[in-house]
């Protein structure tokens, strides 16, 4: 049996969209059409204002109580647009510690699996989407590093008109979501 665990924050829980319009409901469409898969569970991992250090933080347990032995875990992970807002004159986190954390929770999961990183997406404050530009590059290298598949979709999403689509300026519409999963899905074949 393959278990896919989508770790994320509220983007990938699907904020201020019906369950069947965020981008998880959507790629799990996807991977049933497309891909011959043997029976599957998913399981949508996404939680408001998680950053990487609240997902690594929280990603051993949440694995274990959800893990069945004999499975096969795919793990889809995003994070970063928390890490760089500015919730006080700062970022959340440093670059050093967004890329400690991510770091350890690549590492994590592929010692446990298959592992499909995705970009953060971009948000409609630009001094924010230089952060996550600059991190991103950091993700980059950290799967790079690490033989793991990066899915970066942020300038085909800037490219597409996706940041005049959010509804409050950080979480996508429907049409967002179909964007994000329709680029996620045209790397399906290539890392599945």
């Amino acid at each position: 049996m393959h278990i896919f665990y989508f770790f994320g924050d509220s983007i990938t829980l699907g904020v201020n969209v019906q369950p069947k319009d965020s981008f998880y409901q959507l790629i799990i469409g996807n991977l049933q059409k497309n891909f011959s898969l043997p029976p599957t569970k998913f399981y949508n991992l996404g939680v408001c204002k998680n950053s990487s250090k609240e997902i690594l933080a929280r990603f051993d347990n949440e694995f274990s109580v959800r893990n069945l032995a004999g499975s096969t875990p795919v793990f889809f992970l995003m994070c970063g647009v928390v890490d760089t807002m500015k919730f006080t004159e700062n970022p959340y986190l440093s670059l050093e510690e967004s890329k400690e954390n991510y770091t350890k929770l690549i590492q994590s999961a592929k010692s446990k699996g298959q592992v499909i990183a995705i970009s953060p997406s971009p948000v409609a404050n630009a001094e924010q989407n230089e952060r996550l530009n600059r991190l991103i590059s950091i993700q980059e290298k950290i799967c790079s590093e690490n033989s793991v598949y990066y899915i970066n979709m942020f300038q085909e999403l800037l490219d597409n008109d996706f940041v005049g689509d959010l509804k409050d300026g950080v979480h996508p519409s429907e049409q967002g979501n179909k964007l994000i999963a329709g680029i996620i899905a045209k790397e399906l074949k290539n890392c599945l």
